[in-house]
């Protein structure tokens, strides 16, 4: 039984680095329609999306059925636990990037205005964030997981930055609001992001060290 137990931990473990390549992709190409405005790209990233969830309903569902099956113990069962969560936030990350491609098409059809640097910089901070705890997780390394966790605070200083560079913005030409209320929430989606893949990252430091530690980091 543990070697049928073993083979299907495999598996599941392939669905879900299968599930984060499909998230990974969608949240790359999502920033890229969002920051060149591309609305072809925004429409791809946004049909992506329902593969996403369907990849999500099929390893949480299969997660339930290897627990029930097999009654795993200890470290292999926190490993499927933390998987079946991880499918949940890999699936919200999925909806998030779906959100910032809708933003990119929105803003495609306003004027143009600057868009702070501190964004970009928090697209690429939430996609290394997320690149690196699903590192963490097909590696079993925690250390690492836990340095994901503490890059959060900076992607949180940056969207306060972009905040309040939109807010002056729109004191200074209250005519460009719209656009200014589209970056001001694409940071949130991109802050969102990050938040997940520390929670992504919290709990591969469950399955790896049996440490519950998602409580105990503070996002905005």
């Amino acid at each position: 039984m543990t070697i049928h137990l073993h083979r299907e931990m495999e598996e599941l473990n392939r669905t879900a680095l299968e599930m984060c390549a499909h998230v990974e992709q969608n949240v790359r190409d999502a920033a890229r329609a969002f920051f060149e405005q591309d609305v072809d790209l925004a429409r791809r990233v946004i049909n992506a999306d329902r593969f996403i969830d369907k990849m999500e309903i099929d390893l949480a569902e299969n997660c339930l059925k290897t627990m029930a099956l097999y009654q795993p113990v200890a470290g292999d069962l926190r490993f499927i636990f933390s998987l079946s969560k991880i499918s949940g936030i890999l699936e919200r990350i999925g909806d998030l990037a779906e959100n910032l491609a809708r933003k990119g098409k929105t803003l495609a059809g306003l004027e143009a205005v600057a868009i702070p640097p501190e964004l970009p910089e928090m697209a690429e901070m939430a996609r290394r964030m997320l690149k690196d705890s699903v590192d963490s997780l097909i590696d079993g390394d925690s250390a690492n997981a836990r340095a994901v966790i503490k890059s959060d605070q900076e992607v949180n200083a940056r969207k306060r930055l972009v905040r309040q560079a939109g807010e002056a913005a729109i004191l200074a030409n209250p005519a460009r609001c719209p656009q200014w209320l589209v970056i001001i929430s694409a940071s949130r989606n991109l802050e969102r992001i990050a938040d997940m893949a520390a929670n992504i990252a919290a709990e591969v430091v469950y399955s790896v060290d049996g440490n519950v530690i998602r409580h105990s980091f503070d996002s905005e």
